[in-house]
């Protein structure tokens, strides 16, 4: 309705009136509504006027529902208020009588919190890693363009894979794709004040923005000319932006030192924009075209054009892959039969986590299901309790399904404040579990916390939750018969048969949850055991790491490796330093490998020649690690520039490449190339991790590869604490160079710690949810008894007055509770079984099904079980019987 100058009134709220005002009343009441509302806009404004306007309409709705009530009131007599009066006093009664029974609601609540709780947790880790792990607008339309060479393998590469000469071919000849870009990793040194600090960096072709759906924070991206020149310009990450420049505006447009060159600060990323960390973005120099293209270093990342699927993109990529193989094959053997694959960002970076997130929320919605069965049985000896105030109701005339619904109401509210409660220890654990997540080597920049999708999420679990655990007790509860309760006189013997056999129900789907759970927990315990006991193939104690990057605007290649030389010399005579090593990668994340080629043998295409990771390091890079030699001899400072070139192989390379034996053998890495000889073989260190097999590998003498590397790590064995000699490293560095920042500092097992924190907070994890299933089930198997015992008080006090003995009834009563827990066990067990087969890809060196683990986790549950079945009947066997016998 418009009110006269053209504002129209609030359409729902005109809407509400003519629901409640009937008859010829209407009009009149919205006329007089529509002028008041236009009056008001001229006077006070539109959102005034709305907000007087829905106060108006509010104020004929309530008197409208209270008629309505009274109607029904009246059509229903005695049988009850209205639907919504009735919720309210089934609200206020539940949360009243629950109140009145202090420690019943204190332990469900808690329980509930721990369950609910824990799959708030669970549910954040999963939506932030998993499920939603980026913030760009239509990110399924956001894609990564991979190679598969059949050739190198059938893996499809995402990452270090592309030459931006096949980028061109994929940016000039697709239809499916738009917003192409093309970018590399690196480092930079910028210079904030007096302090250099090293920068994770993205050396692009294009802007990214358009591509990635955002705006940048402040400024802009790059334009295509500064793309085209590699002109001095450079955008910072939000983080950088506030933890160096204290989020100064005046940053953008000014200038900062980069290697030592002035830069341009045209923007700043929107917050949590990180790509691989990466915290500064700068325009590749270089035309494309200068590239070599077999030089594949970068990453293509584009969006799908209007109209275009996945599968038509990768329809045409394939096309563009037989057109490039058409015509650069003959140069380049590698494109045979080769592939472009386009997949979603999402896919290429989270991939790797789903098994363990689905693992997790598996495992945690069985402990939520455990919580539910736990509570259940709460709930049905608080219904026998309750027997008397039943039967009343009853006899007052409120039917079944009124009683039915007032228990399943307090079981919401029950669920609701387990819920709360469980959220707020979600957010504790989430904050707690971010500190833990931050140092994880993760592709996607995750950023946890308590979001509207997992209140949401918890939110349903609860109100799940507490219509699973009070359906059984509200059913249960609302069966007394009225005049056979009350002549009982409030006794609860009536019905103990049936709440017997429903909590023996409960306690065999707690055990059956708890077997899973136990099982897979007691599964990644045994393969984590094992990871821990692999040898590294080095000593990887009293040893730390850091990296340095030197500027190629401040040293020649001729400069760099007599500066790492004056750094070795320093810090070798430090305190508590035994020896010093520099190196261009150090196990357990080699990175850089390389084909080379044997002397003496010909493969038939430069596809076929061996590989084997490369690794630049120091005289003494062996004795720092601890590397063993076992044939031949180590680096000495005698292998320089001048003398003949050498190499070493490790053990992997030498049994792949060389079974008649490697030391002599010679190799080079292309015709333009030297010839090395193989001059000693050392042990295999695991270069990929704990769980990898090594990988063949090669050592150059970081002495005969003076200027090939700017980027080296700095490795220090000590006989004391490794990161207590970092002071005194940081100033023998900046003796050399004071504006020479060092960076990734961290220990040997704190880099196998990381690579290893998924696996080891998933055990802990699941671990943790064993732990409290096989509580929550003894806690169940308790209760049985506790409750079978004490239905049989007479009968186990006439047993012992005719001189049974203790061991006997003991015996009597823990038989209370074999058949549920023997059958809930057996069900687990088949379950564990079935879940075994998940589970094969994240366990090291042991099946899904290990007999022994399964075995070890069925004898834990059965001693909690006999323990939990044990106490109450050693309670029962020691009764006194003349007080057995009073007892009823």
């Amino acid at each position: 309705m418009s009110a006269g100058g053209g504002e129209r009134t609030p359409r729902w709220a005109s809407w509400l009136v003519a629901r409640v005002v009937r008859g010829p009343e209407r009009d009149a009441v919205l006329g007089d509504l529509a002028e008041e509302f236009e009056a008001r806009c001229g006077e006070a404004g539109v959102w005034s006027a709305r907000v007087w306007y829905w106060g108006q309409a509010l104020s004929f709705v309530r008197p409208g529902v209270v008629r309505a009530l009274r109607g029904r009131e009246e059509q229903k007599g005695s049988g009850g208020a209205g639907t919504m009066e009735t919720l309210l006093q089934d609200i206020r009664y539940g949360v009243r009588s629950i109140v009145r029974s202090p420690v019943f609601a204190v332990i469900a609540v808690a329980t509930l919190a721990l369950g609910i709780g824990a799959n708030a947790l669970v549910f954040a880790v999963v939506d932030g890693l998993v499920l939603n792990p980026f913030s760009f607008p239509d990110r399924d339309r956001l894609v990564g363009v991979g190679t598969q060479f059949p050739r190198l393998g059938d893996q499809v590469l995402f990452v270090e894979h592309m030459s931006p000469a096949e980028f061109v071919d994929i940016r000039d000849g697709s239809r499916t794709l738009e917003g192409v870009v093309a970018w590399d990793m690196g480092n930079r040194q910028i210079t904030f004040g007096d302090v250099t600090e090293n920068l994770f960096s993205g050396f692009w072709y294009g802007d990214v923005f358009p591509t990635l759906g955002v705006q940048p924070a402040m400024g802009r991206g790059f334009d295509e000319q500064e793309v085209r020149r590699g002109d001095r310009v450079a955008i910072l990450s939000h983080r950088v932006w506030q933890q160096r420049f204290g989020a100064d505006p005046s940053l953008v447009g000014g200038t900062v030192l980069m290697n030592g060159d002035p830069y341009t600060v045209v923007g700043i990323m929107p917050p949590g924009t990180l790509l691989y960390g990466m915290d500064l973005w700068l325009p590749m120099p270089g035309d494309p075209a200068t590239f070599p293209r077999g030089r594949r270093q970068f990453q293509i990342l584009a969006r799908l054009a209007d109209g275009a699927t996945l599968e038509s993109a990768n329809t045409e990529l394939a096309t563009i892959a037989r057109r490039i193989e058409q015509e650069y094959g003959g140069a380049f053997e590698e494109y045979a039969d080769w592939r472009l694959v386009a997949s979603t960002w999402t896919d290429i970076n989270v991939a790797q986590f789903r098994p363990a997130a689905l693992m997790l929320m598996g495992s945690v919605g069985f402990v939520l299901l455990l919580v539910c069965a736990n509570v259940a049985s709460l709930l049905l000896a608080r219904a026998s309790g309750r027997a008397r105030e039943m039967a009343v109701r009853m006899a007052l005339g409120a039917g079944r399904r009124r009683l039915i619904r007032q228990l399943l109401t307090e079981s919401v509210v029950l669920g609701l404040a387990g819920g709360a409660a469980g959220v707020l220890l979600g957010w504790f654990g989430v904050r707690g579990l971010s500190g833990a997540l931050a140092v994880l080597p993760l592709p996607v920049s995750i950023e946890l916390g308590v979001s509207v999708r997992v209140l949401a999420y918890t939110a349903f679990a609860a109100l799940l939750a507490a219509i699973i655990f009070g359906l059984a007790p509200a059913l249960y509860g609302s069966r007394f018969e009225p005049q056979r309760t009350l002549q009982a006189e409030g006794q609860s013997v009536l019905g103990s048969g049936t709440r017997l056999r429903l909590q023996r129900v409960m306690v065999g789907i707690e055990v059956a949850l708890a077997m899973l759970l136990v099982s897979g927990s007691a599964l990644l315990v045994h393969s984590f055991v094992r990871l821990q006991r692999v040898d590294p193939g080095f000593r990887a104690d009293h040893l730390l790491t850091m990296r340095m990057t030197l500027a190629h605007e401040r040293y020649a290649p001729d400069q760099i490796e007599p500066f790492f030389m004056r750094v070795r010399e320093r810090v070798g005579v430090i305190p508590g330093v035994v020896s010093v090593a520099t190196a261009s990668q150090f196990p357990p994340r080699a990175f850089l490998r390389n084909r080379f080629a044997i002397e003496g043998q010909a493969p038939a295409s430069d596809a076929a020649l061996p590989t084997a990771y490369t690794t630049i390091a120091s005289p003494a890079y062996f004795e720092t690690m601890g590397v063993p030699v076992l044939r031949g001899r180590a680096f000495t400072e005698a292998d320089r520039e001048g003398a003949p070139f050498v190499t070493i192989a490790n053990e992997a390379a030498a049994r792949r490449y060389f079974p008649d034996g490697a030391v002599g053998q010679r190799i080079r890495e292309d015709e333009d190339s030297p010839w090395m000889e193989i001059v000693g073989v050392v042990g295999s260190a695991r270069n990929n991790g704990l769980d990898a097999e090594p990988q063949p590998e090669l050592y150059v003498s970081s002495l005969q590869a003076a200027g090939w590397f700017n980027q080296l790590f700095l490795l220090v064995r000590t006989e004391v604490d490794a990161r207590s000699v970092l002071p005194a490293v940081r100033e023998a560095i900046a003796s050399i160079d004071p504006e020479q920042p060092v960076y990734a500092i961290q220990t040997i097992e704190e880099a196998f710690a990381t690579l290893q924190a998924p696996r080891r907070i998933s055990t802990l994890l699941l671990t943790l949810f064993g732990a409290f299933a096989l509580v929550l089930a003894a806690v169940g198997i308790y209760g049985v008894v506790a409750y079978a015992a004490s239905q049989r008080t007479r009968e186990i006090g006439v047993r012992i007055a005719l001189g049974a003995e203790q061991a006997s009834v003991r015996r009597l009563v823990v038989r209370q509770a074999f058949v549920p827990v023997l059958l809930g066990g057996l069900i687990g067990l088949a379950g564990a079984v079935a879940a075994g087969r998940f589970m094969t890809s994240l366990l090291y060196e042991i099946d899904g099904n290990d007999p022994a683990t399964l075995a070890a986790a069925l004898v834990v549950m059965a001693g909690i079980a006999l323990l939990a079945a044990w106490l109450p009947a050693r309670h029962a066997s020691r009764l006194d019987p003349l007080v057995a016998l009073r007892a009823e």
